[in-house]
């Protein structure tokens, strides 16, 4: 059977502080689970295919990306199963439309989806679009094989487990939740045969730090075995923590770079190192293979089994880029919000990581229910602490409540959250900018909040120029040569580029787009 996957566009605010797209890994794995079972595949890669391409689509909101034309004038039109990645609920507005304008346009074609915002809220979406026939909860991998069998033999949906179909009212239809996947190394390979890599290098298309190489993503772990009230992971991927053998991602590794060229690859993990002995085995696989290749860690991750023998070996296997995420520096917010890390440990752990030469980003988050002034000056201090232990880059985020998230849950309940209302999307796409941002937090005043946030990235770089004044000079250099070592620059070279485009008017473009 003829599957099409569909990597959407995305809907921006072209000067924020959005990344650049990364490669889809939550699809790759769905293509090469299709693909084993027999299936042929194609797919879309709408922001690999244009990602200069931006066009007005509500007031100062764009998209990035393919329009719905362009996207319907790739599929084959023999193909009988269309699945979509919805990944980001900032993105919905434009999914909803890009669903039913496919289900329009290829009525042979039964249209399915995945990923976090689907899985976090598949009712709704399927109660706002007219084409989506299914959607499936959490890991895709078992369930799509499934879905994609019952398509091809035209038979009911209803006893597949993990998914929400649309039964013959209309009506969305729950069937029982499907068991996690534990056998983690038979799942097959993401199938980037697919997927245009040569684009992805073209346009640095990459999560991690651009080192001017072809880049992948891989994932080592499934799940986290932690709890934070911000994070949908809980839903997504429930609490159970399954790791690979060492070995087995070795072998994808190696298997990728043989295959085609890959020289950098990025870990999305949710929760990369745990366990001390396995990031040192697996070091040491790479180590010993002679692979040659640099790797990341650009999601975050824990800082408890990073010690000083951990570090060297990071660095040593090729880690280069790392992410500690400590989301906030007081004890009070840190509690409230679930987030068990201990802050010394941390701050000791980035000492030696520093020390090994590797590029450290923080992440934290400003604005949630629970914070007030005192919390968020308890963080711009941390900041400075971090910086003087080693601390190259920092991102600030603002709190966005997002769907399956268990804050989210407690703001809908109380009232705060409208999901029927279009505004709270557009609140979320606005999180990335420094003066729109919505707040979800009652004790500061909103500009207070704003004020904070650039308070933050000032006391982090201007104390981090201080403590390591030669870093000044690498980044002006590497912003010049578009050489970028950390993220924050990479950030700053897509701005400028950014400062420079030509937003289209959907007047200028096909019927298609329009309708």
């Amino acid at each position: 059977m003829k599957v099409c996957l569909i990597n959407p566009s995305r809907l921006m605010k072209p000067m924020s502080a959005t990344m650049k797209p990364s490669p889809p890994l939550g699809l790759g794995f769905i293509a090469g689970a299709l693909h084993r079972a027999g299936h042929t595949i194609q797919v879309v890669d709408s922001m690999a295919e244009a990602p200069d391409q931006y066009i007005y689509f509500k007031d100062d909101i764009v998209l990035n990306g393919l329009t719905e034309g362009e996207i319907a004038d790739l599929i084959d039109p023999d193909t009988r199963m269309i699945g979509l990645s919805l990944m980001f609920s900032g993105n919905w507005l434009h999914n909803r439309k890009l669903i039913d304008y496919l289900g329009a346009r290829f009525p042979q074609a039964v249209i399915i989806a995945g990923g976090e915002h689907l899985t976090a809220a598949p009712e709704f979406c399927i109660r706002q679009t007219r084409h989506l026939q299914v959607a499936i909860c959490g890991e895709g991998e078992d369930t799509v094989v499934e879905v994609a069998a019952a398509i091809d033999a035209g038979t009911s949906f209803e006893h597949i487990a993990g998914i929400v179909y649309r039964d013959a009212a209309g009506s969305p239809i729950r069937t029982e939740a499907r068991r996690r996947i534990r056998e983690v190394e038979d799942v097959a390979w993401p199938g980037w045969q697919f997927f245009p890599l040569d684009k992805y290098k073209q346009h640095s298309i990459i999560y991690g730090v651009d080192r001017d190489v072809y880049s992948l993503p891989l994932m080592a772990t499934r799940g986290c075995p932690y709890e934070c009230t911000f994070c949908s992971s809980p839903q997504m991927w429930g609490t159970r923590y399954f790791m690979r053998s060492p070995t087995d991602v070795a072998d994808e590794i190696e298997y990728f770079k043989n295959t085609f060229g890959a020289l950098n690859f990025d870990f999305y993990d949710l929760t990369a190192i745990i366990r001390k002995q396995w990031i040192i085995d697996f070091a040491k696989e790479v180590i010993a293979r002679d692979l040659n290749i640099t790797w990341q860690i650009p999601a975050g991750t824990r800082s408890e089994a990073i010690d000083r023998e951990v570090a060297h070996y990071l660095y040593k296997s090729g880690c280069r880029n790392i992410t500690y995420a400590p989301e906030s520096g007081s004890e009070e917010t840190l509690r409230l919000i679930k987030k068990k890390v201990s802050l010394p440990k941390m701050l000791e752990s980035i000492t030696y990581s520093s020390a090994e030469k590797m590029n450290i980003k923080i992440n934290v988050i400003i604005g949630f229910p629970s914070e007030g002034h005192r919390n968020i000056w308890q963080t711009a201090l941390f900041l400075i602490r971090a910086s003087w232990h080693g601390v190259n880059d920092m991102a600030p985020s603002v709190f966005s409540p997002y769907p399956g998230s268990e804050l989210f849950t407690q703001l809908l309940d109380a009232g705060k959250i409208d999901m029927t209302n279009d505004d709270y999307f557009y609140q979320i796409i606005y999180v990335d900018t420094f003066f729109n941002n919505f707040f979800y937090n009652d004790k500061v005043n909103k500009h207070m909040l704003r004020f904070y946030l650039l308070l933050y990235l000032f006391v982090f770089y201007s104390s981090n120029y201080i403590f390591h004044p030669t870093r000044l000079f690498k980044t002006l250099r590497n912003l010049m040569t578009r050489k970028y070592e950390s993220r924050a620059e990479m950030a700053l070279g897509e701005l400028i580029k950014r400062s420079r485009i030509r937003i289209k008017d959907p007047a200028d473009l096909s019927v298609e787009w329009q309708s």
